[in-house]
């Protein structure tokens, strides 16, 4: 009876010896498998050479281009589809056009198409990541669709980011904003980067959303969407948010504000400078050297001793980008040295 133990542990350790084994020639075979791909991928590849070539000698020409000549098996199709993304995502403008209609008429368009119904979620998410690469139009609402389904997983910014590439219209792209923003409220910056990937202008949508006064993630979103545009419809709507009792909109709204340097009143520049809140001292007093505004040097030299470091160090660095007009006195002594020199 005392080799009982014994004799159950030998067995529990054979059969793990057996489920390692398996793993191991599981994995061996699945790496083999995808060597042989790659393999076959790449042995494709040099095979259209002669046909990258074509596409690089007439991209820029006024015919469509053409499909490459005879029957393509699958890996080959394959193959020349993974260069026409990779140069998709590196070029723009009317060449990036003419590789996606290339593409349409290769039937890649609707073969991801096809794929976004997998029972995989894996193959949906790569055939949704394919279709906003080459900005599959008539799959907007389908890639929508998808998106609604993804719900609050992570998966929904790659389907959101394809969705935004392939919106024709800004009710397409005000859905997909309206979801990412209820799903992920904590992703804002990523959010509105997502939403600068479209072709269509979302300042409308922007506005839209700074309408939202009562709930801090559409301000916010929209905030950070304006930031670097030049939008005058927006300037009114950012000077009020200036003053919300939320210091991450304050904020924000400053940063965008201060775009429009040129049509703030001298006075309302000082109020910034002189702001409660240091980041907002700190982007209002690095926007006068940026924009190289004429305004009173000795609010610089105050900020000088500010207590938050970085409200001083964008002052010395706006009194340096002014030039002799930040350093009054010393241009000063320059002159009553060697003026004449």
């Amino acid at each position: 009876m005392w080799m009982e133990p014994f004799d159950q542990a030998a067995t529990v350790l054979y059969a793990l010896s057996l489920t390692s084994a398996g793993g191991f020639a599981a994995l061996f075979l699945l790496r083999a498998r995808r060597g042989d791909a790659d393999e076959r991928t790449r042995q494709s590849l040099e095979k259209h050479q002669d046909y990258f070539a074509y596409l690089s000698a007439n991209i820029d020409g006024a015919e469509p281009l053409l499909p490459p000549p005879g029957q393509l098996s699958p890996i080959e199709l394959k193959a020349i589809q993974s260069k026409l993304l990779e140069w998709i995502e590196t070029i723009g403008g009317e060449y990036r056009g003419r590789l996606t209609a290339l593409c349409r008429e290769l039937g890649l368009v609707e073969q991801e198409r096809k794929r976004l119904r997998s029972p995989k979620h894996a193959v949906r998410i790569e055939a949704a990541y394919r279709l906003g690469i080459m900005r599959a139009e008539q799959c907007t609402d389908e890639l929508l669709q998808l998106l609604e389904q993804e719900g609050g997983e992570s998966t929904a910014f790659v389907v959101g980011r394809s969705a935004a590439k392939c919106a024709e219209t800004l009710d397409q792209l005000r859905r997909l904003l309206l979801h990412l923003i209820e799903y992920h409220p904590d992703a804002q910056q990523l959010i509105a980067d997502i939403i600068a990937s479209s072709s269509l202008d979302p300042a409308p949508l922007y506005i839209e959303l700074l309408r939202m006064e009562d709930r801090e993630t559409p301000v916010c979103v929209a905030l950070i969407g304006l930031t670097g545009r030049n939008d005058p419809d927006a300037f009114g709507p950012l000077n009020r948010f200036i003053s919300s009792e939320c210091k991450e909109i304050r904020i924000k709204a400053a940063k965008a504000l201060l775009q429009y340097s040129h049509m703030l009143p001298m006075e309302r520049l000082g109020d910034l400078i002189r702001h409660s809140d240091w980041e907002i001292r700190a982007v209002a007093i690095k926007a006068i050297g940026e924009w190289q505004l004429d305004f009173d040097i000795e609010a610089l030299n105050e900020g000088m001793a500010d207590e938050e470091w970085w409200v001083r160090h964008y002052s010395a660095a706006s009194l340096a980008q002014l030039g002799p007009a930040g350093y009054p006195d010393r241009a000063f002594d320059l002159s009553a040295e060697g003026g004449t020199r």
